[in-house]
């Protein structure tokens, strides 16, 4: 008999819904050219140039990085330097000053027309759902896919920080119909199909759930979040057998992962919870 002590782990996230959010997008960073047909070169501006070193400093050291933005925002870098700015924030995870310079960033780029608005207005909901400002992040992304000037890849993203909104406002139907556009869009995301199949065992639907996670595992096999859900959803559905090896797997493949330390707890009562 499978006692229901492990229920109330379970019924937890135990993925990256609750994890910190993705890194906020790096605007200047371009997709990777197709080697056959590469489009011809286009010489950066000097205002391009700063914000691009502006961003890799905000990386490397997110103090100074500050210190640089502001520097360049008082010279009149405008909302360039504002992005900047707010990127060096996010960098800090202060999810609260970032994402007010995020806004003003896209603002400002939508009335120089320039195309990086609607990456702006993704960075802005992205922050707005690191801080728990739900309502602020479907306004924002919306505001990005608006635009329509992002690339699938970052349209896709913007669907899955969609999705994660919808989850944490408990609207599932809705979340359910974003992750089928991320599927559609960026079909080799791992991190898609495993947010989309902790959704489909929280929604009862068990089928959906295991074809999901194994969509997940094909295209990262050995990630310690991925390995932990197959886990769940085999004890969902009382196969405690795959629940044990995926768990087991989940501590192999990341030792010192929040993933390990939520399966080791559930291993440590699926030896005392179930009759041999």
């Amino acid at each position: 008999m499978i006692s229901s002590l492990l229920l109330p782990l379970l019924m937890q996230s135990a993925t990256p819904y609750g994890s910190p959010i993705d890194p906020v997008l790096r605007p200047s960073e371009a997709k990777p050219e197709s080697p056959v047909n590469p489009p011809p070169r286009k010489l950066k501006s000097p205002e391009d140039i700063r914000f691009d070193q502006c961003l890799e400093q905000a990386a490397d050291d997110p103090d100074n990085g500050l210190l640089a933005a502001n520097r360049w925002q008082i010279e009149g870098g405008g909302f360039l330097a504002r992005n900047c700015l707010g990127f060096a924030y996010a960098e800090l995870q202060d999810w609260t000053k970032a994402i007010p310079e995020f806004v003003q960033s896209a603002e400002g780029a939508e009335a120089a027309a320039d195309d990086r608005g609607a990456i702006f207005w993704s960075q802005a909901g992205n922050a707005a759902l690191a801080n728990g400002k739900y309502a602020d992040a479907l306004k924002y992304l919306g505001s990005a896919l608006e635009q329509d000037t992002l690339d699938q890849l970052l349209e896709g993203e913007v669907h899955l920080d969609m999705a994660r909104v919808f989850v944490a406002l408990d609207r599932y139907d809705e979340a359910k119909q974003q992750f089928a556009l991320v599927h559609e869009l960026v079909p080799e995301d791992p991190l898609g199909w495993l947010l989309s199949a902790t959704l489909a065992r929280r929604m009862g639907d068990l089928a959906l759930a295991k074809s999901d996670i194994a969509e997940a595992a094909k295209r990262a096999f050995a990630d310690p979040a991925i390995a932990l859900e197959a886990g769940n959803i085999a004890y969902e559905a009382g196969d405690m057998v795959n629940a044990r090896s995926n768990w087991e797997q989940a501590i192999k493949f990341g030792p010192e992962s929040p993933s390990a330390n939520a399966a080791t707890r559930y291993l440590a009562q699926l030896g005392t919870t179930v009759e041999e």
